[in-house]
């Protein structure tokens, strides 16, 4: 599979995930970080757009949703989850340099909840 269409969907439920959070807990760490994801979608989108785009995007919202009914250690390990497995699959199968290296970044900064 492509690794933009597969970058693109990550980023899509990611956002997802994170606006879920947003607005049920209403912190600025979830704002900025579905304000980083969603920059991130947009970054992929450049090279790749899918129809599967919103439907991942709706599924992980509502994910995000009934995680968060479970707690905020729930939500923490789901962050942890999610954002280890993108930092590894971007270092796997991109190069990191320019844009890439700051989104890299920012999902590290994702990861402190």
């Amino acid at each position: 599979m492509d690794k933009y269409l597969l970058a693109l969907l990550g980023e899509a439920g990611a956002s997802g995930l994170a606006k879920a959070y947003y607005i049920r807990y209403k912190t600025t760490h979830f704002k900025e970080a579905f304000e980083d994801e969603q920059s991130h979608w947009n970054y992929f989108r450049k090279y790749r757009r899918s129809i599967l785009e919103k439907p991942t995007y709706y599924t992980l919202f509502i994910f995000g949703i009934l995680t968060s009914l479970l707690g905020y250690n729930a939500v923490k390990r789901v962050i942890r989850l999610v954002e280890t497995n993108a930092i590894r699959f971007y270092e796997k199968n991109f190069v990191i340099e320019g844009e890439l290296k700051k989104i890299l970044e920012e999902e590290k900064k994702h990861m402190n909840v």
